[in-house]
């Protein structure tokens, strides 16, 4: 295509050329015209086909000279790989005749290097876990080096590892005050005197505290376990002398952890929901109520027994009111008399026996209260497995707690109110039996007049 398109070119051109001319010269045939620039176009031709012939003849040249240097490159490389080879295997025979040499030379020291090392590392661990690395930070350094040398441990090196595991022995009868930076619960960092008590436990002011192990740090405790005595704690981080009586975490820190998510008194009653508040001041109404009928029975009774040492009637007495009574109708007749006086005794009787029945009352809705608690926290429960499954004790606790709650306030709720009801009840009953007889006396001495 390439020619063609190079043979029409020519002749257009020479076309034009001879349009041009034909005014001047005479014309030359097209065929003639034709043949000169075949015969032009070969000669270029051949020119380019000889440049064309001489290029691959310098590549081909060329590629047979780099093709003889990797040969050559090859058979250097692979005497090489063969010579590293040899010497590869004479270097393992050497190396293992040395370690054979090693072992023979080392003898018991080999054991005593794998002890130590495996001491330094058992050693480096408890001390990491330990609260006496709060004052002693550098030792993990010398324990670490000591656990990961490659070479035989010196003298140096197991008096050192012998002198550490004295320390810490030491450490574990020694309450000692260090000062230190103190994490406190929203990020921030005080520098405060600490007080480490042994290898157990540390606090501050009374309060306990947690060792960061990763960290090396000190931080407060989210919650203080209950029933700690703040008081001796701080008397002992007070006084440099003395005998004192302190609580301690001999598992350092687990069972205060355990404490810590305890629940405390208010808590567990909170688990009880709307039934536990709702039972809790029923009982508290009822113990009220029991207290003040109790009080106001006894005094009764004490003023009947007064009013019956004395000769004169008492006013605002019910044993007085009693006696003015019959006083006044003592010119009745016995039966009428008799009426009266029962008629009296049945109108004080409410105002002795008023809201006694009420604290029986109350002892008795309690435990059904509780018993509702029961059955909707049972059912919370049940809900809660229906949607989460088995898998999750936790999701199932509230529940529980509240069911079991709820049951403990009514029992607590009960009893005592069981009991002050039986002992007011006794009250009332005592001060009528009284009245009875008295009135039935009057009546008896009036026989006899």
């Amino acid at each position: 295509m390439m020619k063609i398109y190079l043979y029409l070119t020519i002749f257009i051109s020479s076309f034009i050329l001879y349009a041009q001319e034909e005014i001047i010269e005479e014309p030359i045939s097209k065929i003639e015209q034709l043949i000169l620039d075949i015969e032009s176009e070969i000669d270029i031709e051949k020119r380019f086909d000889f440049s064309r012939s001489n290029s691959k003849e310098t590549q081909l040249s060329d590629l047979k000279r780099i093709h003889k240097k990797l040969e050559s490159d090859l058979k250097n490389a692979e005497d090489l790989s063969q010579r590293l080879i040899s010497e590869f295997d004479e270097n393992e025979k050497t190396l293992s005749e040395l370690e054979e040499r090693l072992t023979l030379k080392l003898g018991n020291l080999g054991e005593m290097f794998g002890v130590v090392k495996q001491v330094s590392g058992q050693t480096r661990g408890e001390f990491k876990n330990s609260i006496t690395n709060i004052d002693n930070p550098n030792r993990d350094l010398f324990l670490q080096n000591l656990a990961e040398s490659k070479k035989l441990p010196d003298l140096s090196d197991i008096s050192g590892l012998w002198l550490e595991l004295l320390k810490e022995i030491r450490n574990a009868e020694t309450i000692k005050t260090i000062s230190t930076e103190v994490l406190s619960a929203d990020g921030d960092n005080s520098e405060l005197e600490i007080l480490r008590i042994g290898t157990f436990s540390i606090t501050q002011n009374g309060k306990f505290l947690k060792h960061l192990i990763d960290t090396n740090q000190v931080e407060f405790l989210a919650s203080q376990p209950a029933g700690v005595n703040k008081r001796k704690l701080r008397r002992l981080q007070n006084n440099d002398e003395g005998i004192f009586e302190v609580d301690i975490d001999p598992t350092r820190g687990a069972i205060l952890e355990k404490l810590i998510q305890k629940k405390t008194f208010f808590q567990r009653i909170a688990d009880g929901g709307f039934v536990g508040y709702v039972i809790i001041l029923l009982g508290l109404g009822g113990v009220a109520l029991a207290s003040e009928r109790i009080y106001v029975l006894r005094n009764t009774l004490q003023s009947i027994h007064d009013q019956e040492n004395n000769s004169e009637i008492i006013e605002n007495n019910l044993l007085g009111s009693l006696l003015q009574t019959a006083k006044e109708n003592m010119n009745e007749s016995l039966d009428s008399l008799e009426l009266i006086l029962d008629e009296k005794i049945q109108s004080i009787t409410p105002t002795i026996e008023i809201r006694v029945k009420a604290i029986k009352l109350i002892a008795t809705v309690a435990p059904l209260l509780g018993l509702l608690g029961t059955v909707i926290g049972m059912i919370e429960t049940f809900q809660a497995i229906t949607l989460f499954g088995t898998g999750d004790p936790k999701l199932m606790a509230g529940g529980i707690s509240q069911a079991l709650v709820t049951t403990m306030l009514g029992l607590i709720v009960a009893a005592p109110l069981l009991f002050m009801h039986s002992y007011a009840e006794n009250y009332s009953k005592t001060i009528i039996s009284f009245l009875e007889e008295k009135s039935s006396g009057i009546v008896a001495n009036k026989t006899k007049q």
